[in-house]
């Protein structure tokens, strides 16, 4: 005989070694002790968790010539011609393939019959949900009276589908999903049986991939032994499933929370290049980000809000054909936005890339605001006499110069402090002043006078609030109390800033934002 599958080979034979499902193994054992069959049962719940195997169960249970406990002895005549498939009168159909009302005609025309081999006639339908409504009215007259001698035993996934006159004609047992301990024991007693060396964190490993199902822990563990040698390591089994490095996702995760949407675009980037599984990729970000959570005490928001919209991700991925796309959206959006800005669905970016760093700038000065609120006992505050004599500086504003009035740099003296000067803005958390002046050029004569290329930077530095610091720096630091004057130089005779003007000559579209 040929290989056999493991799922097949360790299919449960009783009740007793079907696992994580005493709620449901239990009652039905007592029902055949005591002779109390009932003519249709639904088997409900996840894929892999025992349906059919416990179907099967069943109808050698109640048709056993010697059972045991409730249990089948799989050893009498019956029990093997079964588990042969000899016995025609327990039958096994799959709705998915054989949903038409034709299949389901003839069964009634074969209910009628009495059996040959059994005392049961059992007729198990696997995947139920997949009849047409028509399939489903030919089989309701025959679920509600069948003859004594027959027993339906429906299984599905999906009990929502399936109509409330057929549930109502049955005896339901909801079938558990299976714990990661439970599949682990499994998958060990496995590999014991096969006298498999085995490391126990590739165990843990398989239990944690199979996500509830047991038929899909032993294909797993099928596929990993078949290329393993000697002994199945946690690595080669990492390796054979394609699961992505645990750095990888640390990597990503801590990027997301601390908003570094280019590092996490670069991980993604190498991800997408070893050719992993995007969708397991956001399951290992979902698993992981839950790890922490439940180790943290504080902004416990922000992760649910995460793993919440890492969840619909998993949809968004399941249904879209530009899966890079949506994941790397979606990654952006978490890197640029706080916990209660983070959208429950996946929207696109439209805002432009401007209005996102607009964003997360505001973000950091507000940080950087509270941080040194929290240390100001630890600075050196300007004593009140000192705030008494201090006369902030009237700014005047120029109007922009024209190519007639073109501003002649070589004939001003230029401030020999301007990156101490700029220091002192971040010190003060003015992250946005900083990133106007990063351009700039900074002179000193009768007046301060500040030139700027950039409009962006030039708009910044006109407001009131950013001119009252420039002036506060400029008064306690180096007891300069001079007028400041802005100034908006031309370049190339255009009023553009250096961003629009690199766009413009590599011939790239943008929208520039009010």
């Amino acid at each position: 005989m040929g290989y056999i599958a493991l799922y097949r080979k360790y299919r449960p034979d009783t009740f007793s070694s079907i696992i994580g499902q005493d709620n449901v193994t239990k009652i039905l054992k007592n029902q055949i002790k005591n002779g109390k069959i009932s003519h249709a049962y639904l088997f409900s719940g996840t894929r892999g968790t025992g349906k059919t195997s416990a179907a099967k169960v069943f109808a050698r249970a109640i048709n056993c010539l010697n059972p045991k406990d409730g249990e089948p002895c799989n050893e009498c005549e019956v029990c093997k011609g079964i588990l042969n498939g000899n016995i025609t009168d327990v039958i096994e159909m799959d709705a998915a393939s054989n949903n038409s009302v034709e299949n389901i005609r003839q069964i009634r025309q074969e209910v009628v019959y009495a059996t040959v081999d059994v005392k049961y006639r059992v007729y198990i339908i696997d995947e139920v949900h997949m009849l047409t409504t028509s399939a489903f009215n030919a089989l309701l007259k025959t679920l509600e009276e069948p003859p004594e001698n027959v027993v339906f035993i429906l299984a599905t996934t999906e009990q929502h589908k399936i109509p409330v006159t057929i549930l109502s004609r049955c005896l339901k047992f909801d079938f558990n999903r299976l714990t990661e301990e439970d599949l682990y024991n499994r998958v060990k007693y496995v590999l014991e049986s096969e006298n498999i060396k085995y490391e126990d964190e590739a165990c843990r490993y398989i239990a944690k991939l199979a996500d509830g199902a047991a038929r899909d822990a032993l294909s797993i563990l099928d596929r990993c032994i078949s290329e393993t040698e000697d002994i199945l390591k946690y690595e080669d089994v990492q390796n054979i499933v394609g699961a992505i490095d645990k750095n990888i996702i640390n990597k990503v995760v801590d990027s997301i929370i601390n908003y570094d949407s280019l590092t996490a675009i670069s991980c993604i980037d190498e991800v997408i290049k070893k050719g992993k599984d995007l969708r397991q990729f956001t399951f290992e970000l979902t698993t992981e980000v839950l790890n922490r959570l439940v180790k943290i005490d504080e902004n416990k928001d922000r992760y649910i809000s995460i793993i919440d919209r890492l969840s619909s991700l998993d949809n968004d991925l399941k249904s879209t054909t530009r899966k890079e796309i949506v994941l790397k959206a979606c990654i952006v959006q978490l890197c640029n936005f706080k916990q209660d800005e983070v959208p429950n669905s996946s929207v696109a970016i439209n805002s432009g890339l401007n209005e996102i760093y607009q964003k997360k700038i505001e973000n950091l000065e507000r940080e950087v605001k509270e941080l040194k609120d929290y240390i100001s006992n630890s600075k050196v505050n300007i004593s009140q006499e000192n705030k008494s004599e201090v006369s902030p500086s009237k700014v005047n504003i120029t109007s922009k110069p024209t190519m007639e009035d073109e501003i002649k740099e070589e004939n001003l003296t230029e401030f020999p402090n301007t990156e101490e000067l700029k220091k002192a803005v971040i010190d003060k958390g003015k992250i946005r002043l900083y990133s106007a002046l990063a351009g700039a050029k900074i002179y000193i004569d009768d007046v301060v006078r500040i030139i700027t290329t950039n409009s962006f930077g030039y708009k910044l530095l006109t407001l009131d609030e950013n001119a009252e610091v420039m002036a506060q720096i400029l008064y306690e630091k180096y007891n300069i109390n001079k007028n400041i004057v802005l100034e908006l130089k031309n370049e190339n005779g255009e009023s553009i800033s250096k961003i629009e003007k690199i766009l413009k000559d590599n011939n790239i579209e943008y929208t520039k934002l009010d």
